[in-house]
């Protein structure tokens, strides 16, 4: 500070030095004064006032500028300081809208809801996050699921979870069923060599019926969940057999009653697809997974109901996914091996017409149907990459397409 005043002074002297006042100044000022009328005293004090004043502000401009300048030379390539950008947060899921659900890349906590045009239109925050799968609506999720199956505790649309509800018996792969509130598992019971049927609701216990009994299930044996229609009381079950026949299951979900059993030659079929409502059976060929001695001439869709054909596929094709109203199918179009890019196609069922193709370079991850529509919602990584992240397509009903800027871990 005393330094400063050094300055400042030194400055002031030498700007005066140039402009000495004359020497009869003080007289002249005295006598003016005293020349002056008794009322006109009061303004004098205004102007010195005034001088007084301005001279605090050349004093206090001269220290900021001094300060700037010492700012400058301390660092003359300083940038301002950041401001810290707030995550988006796009508020509490809307009620009743169908949403898509991922990750939210910035905070791995987070779920960015999407609309079906690719909207970003909730951010939900659960009390956990790790393996964590919508519903196909996204007004529900199930917590701790995962590649080899979990019980599928079932929270609410908040990502919060629902008091009473109960947990699916392990080991198991729960589906969704069709009402989006449901949810439906296979469990196996290694001592008795049984499958049961399971199902549990928000806020409701547990559901479990045997719908296979020790004598039906062959070594090489496996049965898989499909289909689990709450609107038509009705679950397809196929089991799958690598040395002997296949088989599908057709169960009541409200008793565990088998409606019907079909039976397939050894080599016959690869998989079997059942649309969400439990209406509708694709038989894939053992060509379209690129099975050897596969006999099936046809990859077929059929009517659970009376096993009548619908359509008819190039045993090359495989049914993936049905959208929600049974208008199309998603499919591959060459057999699929997995690590190699992937070829897909979207068929209407009554024409046979294709509305949306896709021939690599990627892989295909998994797809999710549109509640109530047409279009699917599709993950797409690279050939050979790793982590969880994908790019996420919406196939539309009439062969357009959105895609979501980024890639991101999804829930379905």
């Amino acid at each position: 500070m005393d330094e400063m005043r050094s300055e400042i002074r030194a400055a002031f002297e030498k700007e005066q030095a140039g402009h000495a006042p004359a020497a009869a100044l003080r007289r002249n000022l005295v006598e003016a004064v005293a020349a002056q009328p008794e009322p006109r005293r009061s303004y004098q004090w205004l102007a010195v006032a005034a001088a007084v004043l301005l001279a605090i502000l050349v004093v206090a401009g001269l220290l900021s500028s001094r300060a700037l300048r010492h700012a400058n030379v301390t660092n003359p390539h300083a940038s301002p300081v950041p401001q810290a950008t707030p995550l988006a947060d796009y508020g509490p899921p809307p009620a009743g809208v169908p949403l898509l659900y991922v990750h939210d890349p910035n905070h791995r906590g987070w779920l960015i809801g999407y609309d079906w045009s690719g909207n970003p239109r909730a951010t939900v925050k659960p009390d956990q996050a790790a393996a964590i799968r919508m519903a196909p609506d996204g007004q529900a999720f199930a917590l701790g699921l995962n590649a080899k199956g979990g019980t599928g505790e079932l929270r609410d649309r908040l990502g919060q979870p629902i008091p009473g509800s109960g947990a699916l018996p392990g080991p198991t792969l729960p589906i969704w069923a069709d009402d989006n509130l449901h949810m439906c598992g296979l469990t196996f019971d290694t001592q008795a060599l049984t499958y049961s049927l399971s199902t549990v609701a928000p806020g409701e216990a547990v559901k479990s019926f045997v719908v296979t009994t020790r004598n039906q299930i062959g070594d090489q044996e496996s049965f898989t969940l499909t289909s689990c229609s709450f609107r038509n009381d009705r679950a397809i079950i196929f089991g799958g057999n690598n040395s002997g026949p296949s088989e599908v299951w057709v169960v009541k979900i409200s008793d565990g009653k088998v409606l019907s059993r079909t039976t397939y030659n050894a080599g016959l079929l690869a998989n079997v697809v059942g649309s969400a409502d439990a209406a509708l059976i694709a038989e894939d060929s053992g060509l379209s997974f690129g099975q050897l001695g596969a006999t099936a001439p046809k990859t077929t869709i059929r009517k659970v109901s009376d096993k009548s054909v619908v359509t008819t596929l190039d045993p090359s094709m495989g049914v993936l996914q049905f959208s929600s109203d049974n208008s199309l199918v998603l499919v591959t179009t060459t057999p699929w091996v997995g690590g190699t890019p992937v070829h897909l196609a979207v068929i209407e069922l009554q024409s046979g017409a294709t509305i949306w193709s896709y021939s690599g370079p990627e892989n295909f991850g998994s797809s999710v149907a549109q509640p109530g529509g047409r279009d699917f919602a599709l993950l797409f990584r690279p050939t050979g990459g790793q982590g969880p992240e994908a790019g996420v397509t919406i196939v539309h009903g009439d062969g357009t397409t959105t895609q979501l800027s980024g890639r991101f871990e999804p829930t379905w």
